[in-house]
């Protein structure tokens, strides 16, 4: 089962996201929080503290692997529930990293993500709509284009599309499990 949720820059998509993997999971299942951000600044250090405080605090155990490229190297057992967060940074390590085509960058997210729905007994997947308007700059452009080609990939290979707006999610694609 693949779940994707989306929306803008703290929406309550993350939140939203670990709820429903916890909801996924049953006795047997890992909890497996896939970080794809990196620590580049104040503002993403503080944000990768305030996730991990969350889950720290939800009553769960989570597993954290810290992976901003290549997902598909992930270590999993057929129960887990795999959150990703977010495809946004992942897209960003794939596409800037320097020892594979960005133009490849894409693919290499859809097949690894795919990959992994196929081994786990989900994946729960997030990631933000940057905007709808034109890109200033070819460099984000292409960036831009690159995100909406895996968001629709991955939106038709899901069971659940979730779009979140100021923390209300709104159902896509299929139905919504109880996110309380």
């Amino acid at each position: 089962m693949i779940v994707f949720i989306t929306g803008g820059v703290r929406s309550g998509k993350s939140s939203l996201a670990e709820k429903l993997a916890m909801q996924l999971a049953c006795e047997e299942s890992r909890l497996v929080y896939a970080a794809c951000g990196q620590r580049t600044d104040s503002e993403m250090k503080e944000r990768i503290w305030h996730h991990q405080d969350r889950r720290a605090n939800s009553g769960a155990r989570w597993i954290t692997v810290e992976q901003s490229v290549d997902l598909g190297q992930i270590e999993t057992v057929p129960s887990d529930i795999l959150l990703v967060d977010c495809i946004t940074t992942l897209l960003a390590g794939e596409f800037f990293r320097e020892d594979k085509p960005a133009s490849e960058a894409d693919e290499r997210i859809v097949s690894d993500l795919l990959s992994l729905a196929g081994r786990t007994h989900a994946v729960v997947l997030v990631s933000n709509e940057l905007s709808f308007e034109p890109m200033p700059g070819e460099l984000t452009a292409q960036y831009a284009k690159k995100l909406g080609m895996v968001h629709q990939r991955l939106v038709q290979e899901c069971e659940i599309a979730i779009l979140v707006e100021h923390g209300i999610p709104i159902v896509k694609k299929g139905g919504i499990l109880c996110a309380e």
